[in-house]
C-alpha cells in the first residue's frame, strides 16, 4: 500500500512538472528587447532649472546587444519637440532615455498639453509590459491669495464668498472648493478674455456620473471691470443640462 502511494506521488510530481515545463515555453523572449515604460502615465511640472527640456524612459529586461526601439508620437509636438523617434540602447544597458525640449518657459501659462508616446514595434514589447506613455505638460505655478470675491452661479441659483488665489507666474487663477470640497475651478485671463479647459465641477450625477464646466461658449466668457463673466454648459457623457451664467466679482 506504502509502495502504491509512493509512485503514485511520483507521478502527481511529474505530471506537475511536465504541465509547467509546457507552461513556460508559451512565450520566448528571444529576438525581444522586452521594453516596458515605467508607467502609463507621466506628469511634468515644468520649472526654469529644466533649461526647457525633459525626459522620459524606457526599460527593458533584455540587455544584450544595443538596440533600437521605435515609438510613435503625438499630440503636443509642435510645443514639445523630441529629440529623437527611438529609445536607443547600449549593449548591457537596462534603461534608456528620450528628451524633449520647448521654448523659453515664460511663454507658458498655465495650460496644460498632452502628450503620447507609443511604442511602434509590438515584438519588442514586454508580454506584460506598458507600450504607451501618456504625458501631461504644465508649467509649475506657484498660486496665491488675491482675496476673497462674490460668486453668483445660476445653475444653483446660489452666491457665496469665493477665495481666489492668482498664480505669480501668469494671468492663471484658481478658485478653491468652487462648488464641491476637493474640486477647483481654474481659468486663464488674456486680454480680457477668460479661457477654460472643461473640468469637473464636483458633483457626480446618480444617473449620469460627473457634472463638468464645459466652455462651449468661449466668446462669451468676458471680463466687464470686476466681473468675470462663465458662460459654461453643465455636461455629463450623456449630454447636456444647458447654458449657465456664472459670474466671479473679484476682490
Amino acid at each position: 500500500m506504502k509502495k502504491i502511494l509512493y509512485f503514485t506521488s511520483i507521478l502527481c510530481v511529474l505530471l506537475f512538472a511536465t504541465s509547467c515545463e509546457q507552461e513556460r515555453v508559451l512565450y520566448s523572449g528571444e529576438g525581444g528587447a522586452e521594453v516596458s515604460f515605467p508607467s502609463n502615465l507621466l506628469r511634468v511640472a515644468m520649472v526654469a532649472a529644466d533649461n526647457n527640456q525633459f525626459e522620459i524612459e524606457l526599460w527593458r529586461g533584455n540587455t544584450k546587444g544595443a538596440v533600437s526601439v521605435p515609438v510613435t508620437i503625438s499630440g503636443a509636438t509642435t510645443i514639445f519637440t523630441p529629440q529623437k523617434n527611438q529609445f536607443d540602447f547600449a549593449d548591457g544597458e537596462s534603461t534608456a532615455y528620450l528628451k524633449f525640449s520647448y521654448a523659453d518657459l515664460n511663454n507658458f501659462g498655465g495650460e496644460t498639453y498632452s502628450i503620447k508616446v507609443e511604442i511602434s514595434d509590438d515584438s519588442q514589447l514586454s508580454p506584460s509590459g506598458r507600450g504607451v506613455l501618456n504625458i501631461s505638460a504644465q508649467r509649475k505655478l506657484t498660486f496665491q491669495s488675491v482675496g476673497t470675491g462674490t460668486f453668483y452661479s445660476e445653475f444653483f441659483e446660489d452666491e457665496w464668498a469665493q477665495p481666489l488665489l492668482k498664480a505669480a507666474e501668469a494671468e492663471y487663477y484658481r478658485m478653491p472648493n468652487l462648488y464641491y470640497d476637493g474640486y477647483n475651478l481654474e481659468f486663464t485671463v488674456e486680454n480680457g478674455v477668460i479661457g477654460i479647459a472643461k473640468q469637473p465641477m464636483g458633483y457626480n450625477h446618480s444617473s449620469y456620473g460627473m457634472i463638468s464646466w464645459d466652455p462651449r461658449y468661449p466668446a462669451e466668457c468676458l471680463v466687464t471691470g470686476k466681473v468675470y463673466n462663465f458662460t459654461v454648459a453643465f455636461t455629463v457623457t450623456a449630454g447636456s443640462f444647458g447654458k449657465f451664467y456664472e459670474t466671479l466679482t473679484m476682490p
